[in-house]
């Protein structure tokens, strides 16, 4: 079943837009609770201010039963006055003061003080002054009560609007906490999922570009990325993959040729000697064909046969190499590459007066691979030996074991010029060649780094000017190569 692509683009508004509604929430949020702050701050003026009242009353109500002046009462009174107009005012905001209906409210007992305070202005005369006037002990009692309760009250309702507004400011600390939180976690999944969704595929492009730097062309999955900004890219990367995998072994062919021309020399001086010994040997049984017993003519025919076969052989080993295929992995032994490459080469070595040596233990574990890649992988590094030896010299090919059959190592070392040391790190860049103008392509250490890449190995070096040259290829054996 083919699943949904997605559009990238989408996805990010859509990010983006709840980022930007969670911080309105916040925004609204803090908005309501500094809000409320600001309304409580006011209520609690208010609160003060009708304490501050209340207290005045409740002075010159002790004035007044201090000194007995009627002017105090006056006083208290006009005090009861702006206390109740303060509460009116404020009254739908100071419902703390009505007590919900579960005692009086506060104008009732602020009523009842008024009472009490025109009872005694009116039963004071007012020539009387002075602390020895008598005066009605019931309602002076009735007085301080009633004055105590609207303290009390006033007072409970400055301390509550002050808790609120205690909480208020804990609200908004925690909700400046959460808030931070929110955020924090938010720009984490949306940095995660812009990475995810932008920077992930933009990596694995390069990963795969790295890998083909190094002669892995394996493709990027399609499934695995749905989005319709990076499926195309992704199609058309692939198809490039293809197109590069392609000339790649159009290159791999055309190093083939270039080696074939490189000991077409050699070849043609190997095919001579067979040639040369069929026609001898033919022009023998001719001229004497009718002197000849048959057994001795039986035995020339032989002898034509034989070299028959040899220049067959050569003919054939050069087409099997010379041959176009696609890669097929196998088990293969590295001995039987090896010293099936030496064959092509041995004329090419004899002409150069250059003597190889091998060094292959008999029981030397296979590696999976394709045969025809690994012979040029030899053969590459076969040829650059010998180029280097003008003169004659030493080709010794060595191979080990490693870590119980995991790896194998082979050493092919010659005794020729060397490479210079600020050439080493470079030798295996593409079209990088130390020879003159015209007498190398630069590609034959390119093509075997990325043979060995592909087998799962690799290819190491080392030289000095005038000692000659190492180059060490480790391989995977069978039973460490992964499937």
């Amino acid at each position: 079943m083919k699943k949904a692509t997605f559009k990238i683009r989408r996805k990010i508004i859509l990010a983006f837009v709840f980022c930007f509604l969670s911080v309105l929430m916040f925004a609204i949020f803090s908005f309501q609770v500094h809000r409320e702050i600001g309304h409580r701050l006011r209520l609690v003026e208010v609160a003060d201010d009708l304490v501050n009242n209340v207290l005045e009353i409740r002075r010159f109500e002790k004035n007044f039963f201090l000194y007995k002046q009627s002017a105090s009462l006056a006083e208290a009174l006009s005090y009861v006055k702006s206390v109740e107009e303060l509460y009116v005012k404020q009254e739908h905001d100071a419902h703390p003061l009505s007590r919900d209906g579960k005692g009086p409210a506060f104008l009732e007992i602020l009523g009842r003080y008024r009472a009490a305070l025109s009872r005694l202005q009116s039963g004071f005369p007012e020539s009387a002054a002075g602390p020895s006037q008598p005066a009605t002990t019931g309602t002076e009692e009735s007085l301080r009560t009633v004055g105590q309760e609207l303290l009390d009250m006033a007072g409970a309702w400055a301390r509550e609007e002050r808790a609120r507004i205690d909480l208020l400011f804990r609200q908004a600390l925690t909700l400046f906490v959460v808030s931070m939180l929110l955020f924090g976690v938010l720009g984490v999944f949306v940095a995660f999922y812009i990475s995810r969704r932008l920077t992930g595929p933009m990596i694995l492009m390069q990963q795969a570009m790295e890998k083909i730097a190094h002669g892995d062309f394996t493709r990027i999955a399609e499934e695995e990325h749905r989005s319709e900004e990076f499926l195309p890219l992704f199609r058309a990367f692939n198809r490039m993959i293809v197109e590069l995998e392609e000339r790649q072994e159009q290159l791999l062919q055309a190093r083939k040729i270039s080696a074939i021309g490189t000991f077409t020399s050699g070849i043609a001086h190997e095919l001579n000697n067979p040639v040369n010994n069929i026609v001898l040997t033919a022009e023998a049984l001719k001229e004497d064909f009718g002197d000849l017993d048959r057994e001795e003519a039986l035995g020339m025919v032989q002898d034509i046969i034989a070299q028959s076969e040899r220049a067959s052989e050569i003919i054939k080993n050069l087409l099997d190499f010379s041959r176009s295929e696609r890669p097929e992995m196998v088990s293969v032994s590295l001995s039987s590459v090896i010293l099936d490459t030496l064959k092509l080469l041995r004329n090419q070595l004899l002409l150069s007066g250059v003597e190889a040596h091998t060094d292959l233990p008999e029981k030397l574990p296979s590696v999976r691979g394709d045969y025809k890649s690994l012979q040029q992988v030899f053969l590459n590094l076969f040829l650059n030996a010998i180029h280097t030896m003008p003169n004659g010299g030493t080709l010794t090919t060595k191979a080990s074991v490693v870590d119980d059959g995991k790896w194998l190592h082979v050493e092919v070392a010659d005794t020729g010029s060397g490479i210079e040391t600020e050439h080493l790190p470079r030798i295996f860049d593409p079209f990088f060649t130390t020879k003159e103008v015209g007498k190398g392509t630069g590609l034959g250490l390119s093509v075997t780094y990325g043979i060995l890449q592909k087998h799962g190995g690799s290819i190491e070096v080392q030289s000095e000017k005038g000692s000659g040259t190492t180059f060490t290829i480790i391989l995977p054996g069978e039973q460490g190569t992964p499937e």
